[in-house]
């Protein structure tokens, strides 16, 4: 044993350093409920002895001593019975920790004098120096950066190797590190790609937005694979998802990558996506052997399987980091016999459980939308930072309006009344979002349209809006640094409870470093073990999993994916791993070391022969396999061939652009088709006129057109029977997986086989449209495309389009154009004006800068 794990195990089994821990938890939860009917008195704790043994520990770089740590010097610091030498001895506990933005925090709160722990001996002072001096690291600029004990670390090792895998707590700072590694690399080197894949488009935004306000002019930070100046480029930032990362590949082929970071990296298991991510990181190995590869990663416990397939002499290395920067409370809340108004609140730490007292709801929860209000409400004391963990977006409506029945009506706050105005325009004006918004209430689901979504990130952040509804969304990286988080039967998808790993991920959430002093977790209904099959008690890192691995060591749905290789339906997942498998083979690259994978000799077998005919029997050329990831051999040879045996002239089966006057039936016959042969997302066949197919080809026409979408809502409630809230989160579903996803993918696909049916017959090779730029991005204009390209929203793209008489534009252009409109002559709303403002102040800025 070391000598820190020595020390720690000393410290820990003090009985008295335990009790004194146990009472720190309790009164910083109290710090941060004070609606809660207190079982026990509040503890007296002996700061000098705490402090004093917490001191102890800063050499030991555990999960369990960083957390004590924090633990007690916030405790100190938010406790009115600690005198000033114990905060300034708390503020330097925290600084030889490496956590400065816990202290910059509680300066800024007025919980210390700003500097206080030079009230402190000379020889505290001297270690709170060299504390500081540890955790920094020196730009190339000259500058110094403080940093965590995790981004220290990282910053080294990132210099050190080609290849690196890191874990961490969600709050632990990873992408600012990243950031700002991105920034080095771009101050030092005068060529370069950097490649940074994110799960979510919501995330595209979010990190191109805060790379382009801080690097230099001639630096380019690309979104869109057409972005008109990308091809120019030498000083290129590359953030992508894994699909528009593929598509960058097939666009520019040579592509040369100096240094790719993957974020969340856990999104290699699971589905279809996580095997295009796999693809989509072997080809910049392939392309590029010598670029250098960051993987990061929430609370995983084995981040060297992402390192496994470097290539051999290239230096590689993988770490998990303990470092805590906030703490969290996980509180259950629990009914109370025959006290329905009630609710019992137990802490749980170190996976034991202690009943703290009671809360009192407003009135009895005949409802789950009510109850899961009441509790946030009771708990919340009205107070801002409250993010309500909810399955789906119905769900999050009606918890919305539960939560606004609870409150008073608020002051008129104007960026929210701007906000409301934009909802009603853009969305609908009976969108219940901005009614709710009336009492500083919001829901947030990933089909809603990014210019409204990041406002609402935007009002959460800064405190205008009290409560926040969300979806799964909120694991999937978006930055929404929050107090408090409520969840009651939390799930991933209809009927898919949330993992352990999943609901840690959400937990960190809570609390963000230098937002917060801590977080917490609020479990409902903990009694329900029906509601609760992963109950969480002690926090525990996760293995990752890679999707190709996990579908070959069970290879059940593969093998009834070949065995019914004649059969149209979708199981995106297996056909991805087999359209995988199959890309690889047409290329030369071997599957034996992947095939090892199964584990029975026969089943390896047949997998290796269905591979094999599919290969050798292929009339589809093999670049467009490669371009066409995700879609299997069989699928695409079932359409080809429908295309032969139809007797039609390609000129009949060409889809047309968005304006022709046909369109509509032309996407219609496409879609039918493709149904009939590659998948049924769009829709089950059916005898007569296929309406969902239709409808669907009606919406996929007038979003390439770049209609409004208030305008699609208003389609789908005229042409239906159904409510306006059912027809509203209809179309944002619809656009979200239909239009910007299986459309483009499947479209693309029909295209390009067509082409090769034309080819067949000996007709000339033709241009046709970018159909999955024009589905992607919801417009068909070049100058429109330029637009976005900047960083504008497609709904501000939508507005401005009716301005623009130009067709063909660099982003330079583009930028002179916006930046010459008078908006409030054009009527633009205010929102939507502040977007365009910000991405010419932006462009502004970094020019002044240089």
């Amino acid at each position: 044993m070391s000598a820190a794990a020595e020390l720690e195990e000393v410290v820990f089994n003090s009985r008295k350093f335990r009790e004194v821990l146990a009472d720190t938890r309790l009164l910083t939860l109290r710090a941060e409920f004070d609606s809660i009917d207190w079982k026990d008195s509040l503890p007296t704790i002996d700061w000098s002895f705490a402090l004093l043994y917490a001191s102890a520990l800063t050499s030991v770089e555990s999960e369990r001593s960083q957390s004590a740590i924090l633990r007690i010097a916030t405790a100190c610091i938010l406790t009115s019975d600690a005198q000033p030498e114990h905060r300034a001895a708390a503020a330097a506990l925290l600084e030889r920790s490496g956590n400065h933005m816990a202290v910059e925090l509680a300066e800024g709160r007025g919980r210390i004098p700003l500097d206080a722990w030079l009230e402190l001996s000379g020889a505290l002072r001297l270690e709170v120096m060299r504390a500081r001096i540890e955790h920094s690291v020196r730009l190339s600029h000259g500058g110094l950066m403080a940093v965590n004990p995790f981004q220290g670390r990282f910053w080294a090792a990132v210099e050190a190797n080609d290849w690196l895998s890191v874990s961490a707590p969600t709050s632990a700072g990873k992408s600012r590190i990243i950031r700002e590694h991105f920034l080095e690399v771009t101050r030092e080197r005068a060529k370069f790609t950097l490649v940074y894949v994110v799960p979510t488009r919501a995330l595209i935004e979010e990190v191109s937005r805060d790379l382009r306000r801080e690097v230099a002019e001639g630096v380019g930070v690309f979104t869109l694979p057409w972005d008109p100046d990308l091809a120019a480029s030498e000083r290129t930032i590359l953030v992508v998802t894994q699909e528009r990362l593929h598509l960058v590949q097939e666009m520019f082929p040579h592509l040369m990558v100096d240094l790719m970071f993957v974020d969340e990296a856990q999104s290699l298991a699971g589905d279809a996506r996580g095997v295009l991510l796999q693809r989509a990181i072997e080809r910049v190995v392939r392309t590029s052997p010598k670029a250098r590869i960051v993987f990061a990663s929430p609370l995983s416990s084995n981040p060297e399987l992402l390192i496994e397939a470097a290539p051999t002499a290239i230096r590689a290395s993988a770490f998990v980091s303990e470092t805590v920067t906030v703490n969290q409370n996980l509180v259950w809340v629990e009914h109370v016999d025959r006290k329905p108004k009630q609710r019992a609140i137990s802490l749980i730490a170190d996976g034991n459980r202690t009943m703290v007292g009671e809360i009192e709801l407003a009135q009895r929860a005949t409802t789950v939308p009510l109850r899961i209000a009441l509790v946030a409400r009771a708990l919340s004391g009205g107070g801002g930072g409250n993010v309500i963990y909810v399955n789906g977006p119905a769900e999050a409506e009606k918890v919305a309006k539960a939560v606004y029945e609870q409150l008073p009506q608020d002051d008129v706050d104007g960026e929210i009344e701007d906000l409301r105005a934009l909802i009603r325009t853009a969305i609908h004006n009976k969108y219940l979002l901005a009614d709710v918004l009336g009492r500083r209430v919001a829901f947030h689901y990933g089909n809603m349209p990014l210019i409204v979504r990041s406002e609402i990130e935007r009002l959460f952040g800064e405190g205008k809006i009290h409560y926040l509804v969300c979806t799964s969304t909120l694991l999937e990286g978006v930055n929404l640094p929050c107090r408090t988080i409520f969840m009651r039967n939390p799930q991933k998808g209809v009927g898919n409870p949330l993992s352990e790993a999943d609901f840690w991920n959400l937990a960190g959430r809570a609390g963000r470093w230098g937002k917060e002093f801590q977080g917490n977790i609020v479990c409902i209904d903990t009694d329900d073990d029906g509601l609760w099959p992963n109950l969480p008690l002690v926090r525990k890192r996760s293995a990752i999993k890679r999707a190709v691995n996990e579908g070959l060591d069970d290879v059940s749905r593969l093998l009834a994916f070949i065995r019914s290789v004649d059969v149209v339906h979708e199981d995106s997942t297996a056909e991805g791993l087999f359209a995988y498998l199959c890309a690889r083979a047409l290329e030369g690259e071997p599957n034996d070391h992947l095939l090892d994978r199964i584990p029975v000799d026969a089943e390896r077998e047949e997998v290796h022969l269905a591979i094999n005919h599919v290969v050798s029997s292929a009339t589809v050329p093999s670049a467009l396999v490669a371009r066409h990831s995700g879609i299997s051999l069989t699928s695409m040879e079932r359409l080809l061939q429908s295309f032969r045996a139809s007797g039609s002239s390609p000129a009949h089966l060409e889809l047309p652009l968005p304006e022709e006057p046909n369109a509509r039936q032309r996407f219609q016959e496409a879609l039918v088709r493709i149904g009939g042969t590659m998948t049924t997302v769009f829709g089950s066949s059916q005898e007569g006129e296929d309406r969902r197919k239709w409808q669907l080809a009606n919406l996929i026409v007038n979003w390439m057109k770049g209609m409004p979408l208030s305008r699609l809502i208003d389609q789908r409630i005229a042409s239906s029977t159904i409510t306006p809230a059912v027809a509203i989160r209809s179309v944002m579903t619809d656009i979200e997986s239909i239009a910007r996803f299986h459309a483009p993918k499947y479209l693309a696909c029909y295209s390009d086989l067509l082409g090769v049916y034309a080819a067949e017959l000996g007709m000339d090779e033709i241009e046709r449209p970018d159909y999955a730029m024009m589905l992607e991005l919801g417009v068909s204009r070049s100058s429109e495309v330029a637009l976005m390209s900047l960083g504008l929203s497609r709904t501000a793209t939508v507005v401005l389009a009716d301005y623009v008489g130009v067709d063909d534009w660099s982003t330079a252009e583009a930028l002179t154009w916006l930046a010459a409109q008078n908006l409030d002559g054009l009527g633009i709303p205010v929102l939507i004006q502040r977007e365009v403002n910000e991405v010419v102040s932006t462009a502004i800025r970094r020019t002044a800068a240089n």
